[in-house]
């Protein structure tokens, strides 16, 4: 079977797929091709009257640099952003939002409604970090800590309403409410908890419906798998999702170096839904564990983690294709993918077994494209991620005057695959409808 998949790459080269990693004209073909889509010194938002946004601004509610944009996910063309609610208690207006374009203006309309956004509203959203979209539903799945002052010392500012961390989903197609659930306290802490990313596991490619989805959490080191069809909690704690002690946790950016020993933070799971990587963001390493042990906390979690192999430096964010591992690399202010089929073909080897090995670049820029982050690969090829100087965010050195450009950029490159997400059987469904 491995020699035929190797022959199968090689053929697929000598013919010119466009489609294959494994081929080397196409390890370097995107390099370069990385374009600007969106751009903003501060973001702004869309208020229903000008009265409104000077009342915010009045008692706090907007405070420009409260608010940091982080991630990015698309969906039929329309554009989903977050701005979690990190490190101050008030100023975020709104934190789930989808862009829209007034006159040369990019804005930020609150989804599904300003009320869904209310802070101290523990039915609204309270921090949107991480956000997925599952395109065969068109349920847009949020992610929410349950408190604002996330990477902040909240134990000791008064005021701060500390909700259960929850998970929202909306139907993108109306805005309507398909499920909020709350975490069980016990196991997701809410006032130090820090859920940061997520993916959704539909179990098959050929599955129309998601039946897992994976969180990390970035403060308490976990990674949590909740049962959509039971809505049963699981946690997992191991090692490997620990950040390094010593300089593993170094990161420099531009010639400064920030050190973040934040645990657990990436996340991604491959093509056909058997397996889950992560990476904490003080770590280069890279680890795999099988979707299975995460679906049956029977298992034993620990005996099936695996070491991947080491990334050419940290990672916040990261996502799979159809064919590749995309991932930031923060200390070197850009994008690179692990070629895994191209890997798997030349160590002959099986999913459980490949080392990471061929990492290409994809893009850089060190002037902007710092701190690579959010990743979402859209329905014409692209992957889309943002820039968005968290380093600079979080040690409260962005400037807002404008003097040093833009602060939050969202990035396209063509890539020429789809989201793990896609599904050849689900689409031909959608297709039909």
């Amino acid at each position: 079977m491995q020699v035929y998949i190797l022959l199968l790459v090689l053929a697929s080269c000598l013919l010119g797929s466009a489609d294959h990693d494994g081929c080397e004209s196409k390890q370097a073909s995107p390099v370069g091709q990385a374009q600007v889509v969106y751009e903003w010194v501060s973001v702004e938002y869309e208020w229903p009257t000008e009265a409104m946004r000077a009342q915010y601004v009045a008692d706090g509610r907007f405070v420009v640099s409260h608010n940091y944009l982080s991630a990015v996910k698309t969906h039929r063309d329309k554009v989903y952003v977050t701005v979690p609610r990190l490190g101050y208690t008030t100023g975020v207006p709104s934190t789930l939002n989808v862009l829209v374009t007034s006159g040369n203006k990019t804005l930020l309309r609150p989804f599904p409604s300003w009320e869904a956004q209310e802070l101290g509203n523990c039915n609204a959203i309270q921090c949107a970090m991480s956000i997925e979209i599952d395109p065969i539903t068109e349920f847009i799945y949020v992610i929410d800590p349950g408190r604002p002052v996330i990477l902040g010392n909240t134990t000791k500012i008064p005021g701060v309403t500390y909700c259960p961390a929850k998970l929202v989903v909306y139907n993108l197609r109306d805005g309507s409410l398909v499920r909020r659930h709350f975490f069980p306290e016990d196991l997701v802490i809410k006032e130090t908890n820090f859920l940061n990313d997520i993916v959704i596991d539909r179990g098959s490619r050929y599955s129309l419906s998601a039946r897992h989805v994976y969180i990390t959490d970035a403060i308490d080191s976990k990674l949590i798998a909740f049962d959509l069809t039971s809505n049963r909690t699981s946690i997992f704690q191991h090692p490997s999702m620990d950040a390094e002690l010593g300089d593993g946790a170094d990161i420099t950016v531009n010639g400064v170096k920030y050190t973040m020993r934040i645990p657990i933070d990436g996340l991604a799971i491959s093509k056909d839904f058997h397996y889950v990587y992560y990476c904490a963001l003080g770590s280069k390493k890279l680890y795999q564990v099988p979707s299975r042990a995460l679906r049956d906390s029977r298992l034993s979690f620990a005996s099936h983690v695996r070491y991947v192999g080491s990334k050419v430096s940290q990672t916040g964010g990261m996502t799979y294709g159809t064919h590749n591992l995309y991932f930031g690399a923060l200390g070197e202010n850009a994008v690179y993918r692990w070629d895994f089929d191209y890997d798997k073909a030349r160590q002959n080897a099986h999913d459980d077994e490949v080392e990471m090995k061929t990492q290409t670049l994809i893009a850089k820029d060190d002037a902007r494209m710092q701190w690579p982050d959010s990743f979402t690969i859209d329905d014409h090829g692209y992957l889309w991620f943002s820039a968005c100087k968290a380093q600079l965010f979080l040690r409260g050195g962005m400037d807002y005057t404008g003097n040093s450009g833009p602060n939050y950029r969202i990035w396209k490159v063509k890539i020429s695959e789809e989201s793990y997400l896609y599904s050849p059987y689900a689409a031909a469904v959608v297709i039909g409808k």
